[in-house]
Parts: structure tokens; sequence; C-alpha cells
């Protein structure tokens, strides 16, 4: 009967992880062993070094009870420093016994009982009763071998409550990361001479590793980049974050050349020295006057230019930034005609995949371009992040970031 006993509780009090509902089935299962009148689960609390009253129940009623003791303090402190139960018939003969304010409440008997897992100690079960000498050995004993139960319990429902409050904590500070991330992407386009720009944007999780920036450096002018860092998440994120900062930093002070840019760049970043991380990158600056668009490339994906409803690359190779020392970078100079479109995108559009594993791919993308080349760029840039996102469904979490630039030329 007191295997089957002690099998029923450990089971009950196992069903769950949220703390109050394991203290809640601990106070009914000891109910069915132990008729007491006061009960209270003391948790031992590293942080204050005391014993904390937890969770306590007054004549069949939850009740609040607040502060602790110190070990050794009380007939629970005791209890917890010894590590061994306590039981005593008549309180008012133990100098150990300390007085809870409970003046409707006349305690004469009392038994404490430690909580320990694995030699460290969880707290404390106490039963007081108005009655003298209500707790008997027998009842002594059962209440020890319920609270090694017991303890592995309420341990396990407070590691759970750390974790659960952790991921709360880490769960609002990405959102509010999130949230300052797309503050830091450029909002409206900047309004250029002959061209539109149209953006698109779709992380994989909540925070992303791709981007794009835009530097208007003199009448006409528009410096831009779009970039992928290596990997995703928090890491990629932060470095995208300083990979843009840098950019600007430099760009504005000495904007001669895209080259020149991702030269400056690359010397950056290798100073930088983080093992494993790099960037790819494309830098391009427009002259509306010339009409005139300038490209450098480091690692990024090739563009993509669609003229009269053909789409062809832009084959402009280049290390991506902060993998070798010293690296150059070519530049390609194109000059557009009315009509024409360009697309930078990063890899996360190609390599989107499906549910049986079948990415977009080149030749669907350069496919699609030419069928929508006719729309405005912001219609193109949206088309893109819809037709990938609907590629591959809601059949899991998308496999990479998303970062496309549109820059097409209209009649002025």
């Amino acid at each position: 009967m007191a295997l089957q006993f002690l099998s029923e509780t450990s089971r009950d009090i196992n069903s769950t992880l949220q703390l109050n509902e394991v203290f809640e089935k601990i106070a009914d299962r000891v109910r069915l062993l132990i008729d007491y009148h006061l009960f209270c689960v003391m948790l031992w609390s590293e942080q204050t070094q005391l014993l904390e009253h937890s969770y306590s129940v007054c004549f069949g009623k939850h009740i609040e009870m607040e502060g602790g003791f110190p070990l050794g303090t009380g007939l629970s402190g005791s209890c917890a420093q010894l590590q061994k139960s306590i039981r005593v018939p008549d309180v008012s003969l133990d100098s150990r016994y300390v007085r809870h304010r409970h003046p409707e409440v006349e305690i004469r008997s009392e038994l404490a009982v430690p909580l320990v897992t694995k030699g460290r100690l969880v707290g404390v079960i106490d039963l007081e009763s108005t009655e003298y000498d209500a707790f008997s050995e027998a009842h002594e004993e059962m209440l020890n071998a319920v609270a090694r139960h017991v303890a592995t319990a309420l341990d396990n429902a407070r590691l759970y409550e750390r974790v659960y409050a952790d991921e709360q904590r880490m769960e609002n500070e990405l959102v509010m990361a999130r949230e300052i991330q797309k503050a830091l992407l450029p909002g409206t386009p900047p309004v250029i001479p002959g061209i539109e720009i149209g953006t698109g944007y779709a992380p994989a999780r909540e925070l992303a590793g791709d981007f794009f920036d835009f530097l208007p450096y003199a009448e006409g002018c528009l410096a831009f980049t779009v970039g992928d860092v290596a990997g995703k998440g928090t890491a990629a994120a932060l470095y995208g974050t300083l990979t843009v900062g840098m950019m600007r930093g430099h760009a504005l002070k000495n904007l001669r050349n895209p080259a020149a840019v991702l030269q400056h760049m690359n010397d950056q970043m290798r100073r930088l020295d983080i093992d494993g991380c790099f960037v790819a990158m494309i830098f391009g600056m427009y002259d509306s006057q010339f009409n005139r668009l300038t490209l450098s490339n480091a690692g990024f994906q090739f563009p993509i230019l669609v003229r009269r409803g053909s789409a062809t690359k832009i084959n402009l190779p280049g290390f991506p930034v902060g993998i070798l020392a010293n690296s150059s970078y070519d530049e390609e100079e194109i000059v557009l005609q009315n009509g024409d479109v360009v697309v930078f995108c990063s890899d996360g559009f190609q390599d989107s995949e499906n549910e049986a594993g079948i990415p977009y791919g080149e030749p669907r993308l350069e496919a699609l371009l030419e069928d929508i080349s006719n729309r405005s760029a912001q219609e193109i840039a949206d088309q893109l992040v819809y037709a990938t996102s609907t590629h591959s469904g809601n059949h899991a979490e998308p496999t990479d970031d998303r970062a496309v630039v549109v820059i097409k030329v209209v009649a002025r």
C-alpha cells in the first residue's frame, strides 16, 4: 500500500512543471497521508541564503506568507541545516520553535522534513497542528519517503521556471533587436533622377545577416551596397550592422570608386580578426548625368541585368571582405539604357527550398525577372520576395535571409 502511494504521488507531482501546480499537488498528496492544519513548503535560495516561504495552506486554504529563515533558525531552519527530519510533539517545550504570526492558530506540534536531491538542499516541508503529538513516527517515515520525490519535482519545476524566464527575456530582447535592426535599414529609398529604386527584405530568423544601404553623395549620384554576412541569427546581424557602420564612415569621407571602398572594408575586417566571419557584398555607384553604373563585387551573387526583356548576369567575381589580406577588386562600368532593370539579390532567393528540398534556383529567378521587368522597381522587389516565399511554403522556417535592391531606368 505504501509503495503504491509513493508511486502515485511521484507520478502526480511530476505530471507538471508549473511550480504552483506542483505545490498544490504536494499539499493534496500529503493531506491524504497526514491530517495537518498548516502546511508549508520553504525553498532554499542560494541568492538570499534563506529558506523562503514559497507555498502555505492553513486549514485547507492557500495563504500568503513572506520572509524566511536562515539555516539553523526555527525548526524548519534547523531541519534544513541538519538535512534531517525533526518531529516535535510539543513545540512549547522546544527552544528552536519560532511562532508564526497567525493569532487565530495555536500551534502545538510540528513535523519538518528536508527536501534534498543529489546531496543538495532544495527546501523543507513543514507540517503543523493545533493538537499535541499530532505526528507519529510512521508519519515521519512516510513523509521522508515522499520528500525524495518532492525534492526532484520541485527542482525540475524551478529549473523550468528559470529556463522559461530566460527564454522570455531573450525573446523580448530579440524582438527589440529586430526592431532596432529594421530601423537601421533605409526606409524610403532616395529619389535619384532617371531611376526607380525598389527594396525587399525577408529575414530567416528574428535577426538577419543580409543588409542594404544607400549613400547619396552628390547631385544626381547614388552609392549603394547589398551584403550577406556568413551565417544567420544574432552574430550575423551584429557583424552586418558593424559592416554598414564601417562602410558609411569610410564612404562618406573618402568615396572615390567602388573598388577602393571594398579594399578599405577588407582591410578593416581583416584587422578585426574574428574567426569564421566574412561578408559577401557588392558596392555600386550610379551617376544620373551619364546614366552610368559602376560596380565592384566582393563575393556577392552576380547582379542580373534585364534589358529588353532578356536577363543576363553581370559577371563580376571577387573575394568576400574579411578573408584574404591585401585583396584587390575589379570594377565593371555599365551605361544603362531606358527600361533596363538591374537586380542585386542575396543568395537566399536562389536557395529558397520547397518541401521536397528543391531550391528556387537561378533559371527560375531569371525567368521571373524577364516576365515582370515591365513593372516598377518596387513591384519587382516585392514579387521576388513573394515568389520565393510561395515556393518555400509553410513547411519549415526559411533556410536563409533574403535582401534585394532593384534599380530600374525610367524616362525623365
